[in-house]
């Protein structure tokens, strides 16, 4: 009788046919094909969840600036309620149509730090251009509609601030019309009617709040 040795017997039974190495492999294949398809929604809901963060970062920096403010300064107390600027009226903040060189927006990158447009230029910078991902459109009025108590009118105001995501420094309309036109309630704010948000697919967070005048 002739014995097979135990080394062989091993050998065989530790190999695979060519037909479950197919197979094992067209299993590998169909699982990394669904993988692979996962990964771009992945990689969106992660990226709105850090813009949503860093909007929400921005925006309560520049609140929090607004707050440390002059009341008085920050909704323009000389020229508010004026004919140029009757009750009610909306206008962009930091700029004033009144003061020359002033900036329209406010910019930030990705980390959410401020890029301020250098006092020698009236342009960021190609550094600062690069860097850019957020473009920040606030709005003040200087009497808000809530709260109704008569004792406190004129005495706050309602803040509006809108993070875009620009990060190829697109140009932003902002829906501005004629100074008695106080019916729109998107009055300078971004023009969400404007095709360019659409078709360029850009992201605006808008928050707003109420600020209170110091009355001691």
């Amino acid at each position: 009788m002739t014995h097979t040795p135990l080394s062989t017997r091993q050998g065989k039974a530790a190999a695979f046919t060519l037909i479950e190495v197919a197979i094992a492999v067209g299993i590998l294949a169909v699982a990394l094909v669904a993988l692979l398809g996962l990964m771009p929604a992945g990689m969106t809901n992660f990226r709105k969840a850090m813009d949503t963060s860093t909007t929400a970062q921005i925006a309560q920096r520049i609140l929090l600036d607004m707050q440390q403010a002059d009341f008085d300064q920050v909704i323009d107390a000389p020229t508010s309620g004026t004919d140029t600027a009757p009750a009610g009226f909306t206008f962009t903040a930091p700029k004033r149509a009144r003061v020359q060189g002033a900036q329209d927006f406010r910019y930030f990158d990705e980390q959410g730090s401020e890029l301020v447009i250098p006092s020698t230029s009236t342009t960021l910078s190609t550094a600062q251009k690069a860097a850019l991902v957020y473009q920040v459109n606030v709005r003040i009025m200087p009497k808000a509609a809530q709260p109704a108590d008569s004792t406190i009118s004129g005495a706050v105001a309602l803040v509006t601030v809108q993070v875009a995501r620009n990060p190829s420094g697109r140009t932003l309309p902002v829906y501005r019309n004629s100074v008695s036109d106080e019916s729109v309630s998107y009055r300078n704010l971004y023009d969400p009617t404007d095709p360019v948000f659409k078709q360029n697919g850009v992201q605006v967070f808008t928050y707003s709040a109420l600020i209170g005048k110091n009355q001691g």
